[in-house]
């Protein structure tokens, strides 16, 4: 049937209906009586908690969670990518990643194997728990490191609310492991850091280190905790307790995504603290490295500020470097997460613009 018989058809159909309508006869009414007014079926109003939910769901509809994107190198990571570390905080490339991640299932399923046969032929029947309570325990954890991933993931691209929500349901779980429960604290840390809330990133922060300091000392997340503490600090307009704990964090051997968070960490303590910028070739150094990477944005911004300073200021690499910095914002809320940068990153940047 084609379309326009279809519509011909119906429009004929519609006709005849009014047709039908219109002889239709009204219902006999005694003599004096009118006609009854029609009633009015009032629709029952919601339970509140669910027309809350109803509007929450209309505002914010669901979205697919993003895809997490491993960079090759250091050089190569945008804001809203990751990279993989060492225990040494080295960045290693997304290869590695997977085949540690091959062997880490291999030796699980090695263990659930071995340990079923072994446990079955010592206990019987008895040993086939064996299985089930390992396989639960591991399958839980990894359902868990899965969240945090995701919660990550949300947060690098500002959705906040949905990041905090899943790393606030993990905290309640009973007989979440310390490790787990120290980066639910750690990753809270940063959803607060970029919403501008700097007290409460410090104190998620500082939980997340106690926590790593009990059962995780040479994970890079500690170190990498400990100076997003510091910066917190600084934030928060407490540049000598900032120094004072920079100072106090042991010094290791640190691979080049510490580094770079150290060199950004000092370089922050001494914009906050009015203090001296690092020596001219300790500087280039960390300029140098800055500018090839891709989201190195605060630490171009510190560097600009450094060559402001000092006993010879160098005002064309200032300039220099805090035009590279505003080009590789690439919309990360500066504005929240380091406000005294920003700020004068915006009063500069005029200056800059013109020198070029």
């Amino acid at each position: 049937m084609s379309s326009r018989f279809a519509a011909t058809h119906s429009a004929e159909n519609s006709c005849r209906g009014r047709d039908r309508l219109k002889k239709v006869a009204k219902p006999n009414l005694p003599q004096g009586a009118t006609e009854p007014a029609p009633t009015s079926i009032e629709p029952k109003r919601m339970p509140a908690d669910l027309m809350h939910a109803v509007d929450l769901a209309m505002e914010h509809p669901a979205r697919e969670v993003p895809q997490m994107q491993l960079a090759r190198t250091l050089e190569e990571a945008g804001p809203k990518t990751f990279v993989y570390i060492d225990s040494h905080g080295r960045v290693r490339p997304p290869t590695q990643y997977k085949m540690m991640q091959a062997a880490s299932y291999a030796m699980l399923t090695t263990i659930l194997v071995g340990g079923s046969v072994l446990y079955t032929y010592l206990w019987g029947l008895l040993g086939l728990l064996f299985p089930l309570v390992f396989g639960s325990l591991v399958g839980r954890n990894l359902m868990v490191t899965r969240r945090i991933n995701q919660a990550a993931l949300l947060s690098s691209h500002d959705r906040l609310d949905e990041a905090e929500s899943i790393l606030r349901r993990l905290l309640r779980r009973k007989l979440l492991g310390r490790r787990l429960r120290a980066l639910c604290h750690h990753n809270l840390g940063a959803v607060a850091t970029r919403r501008g809330e700097h007290a409460e990133a410090l104190i998620q922060l500082r939980s997340a280190i106690s926590l790593y300091q009990e059962s995780w000392r040479k994970s890079p997340h500690l170190r990498s905790c400990q100076y997003g503490e510091v910066i917190a600090l600084c934030n928060l307009g407490r540049p000598d307790e900032a120094r004072e704990r920079l100072t106090s964090i042991r010094k290791t051997e640190q691979g080049d995504y510490l580094l770079l968070k150290y060199w950004t960490t000092d370089l922050y303590v001494r914009f906050c603290a009015g203090e001296e910028p690092p020596p001219p070739s300790e500087l280039w150094e960390r300029a140098e490295r800055a500018l090839k990477i891709t989201a190195s944005s605060v630490l171009l911004a510190l560097c600009a500020w450094a060559y402001t300073k000092g006993r010879t200021p160098d005002q064309d690499m200032a300039w220099h470097l805090l035009r590279e910095s505003l080009d590789r914002l690439d919309n990360e809320p500066l504005g929240r997460i380091m406000p005294p940068l920003w700020n004068w990153m915006a009063q500069n940047r005029t200056a800059a613009e013109s020198a070029a």
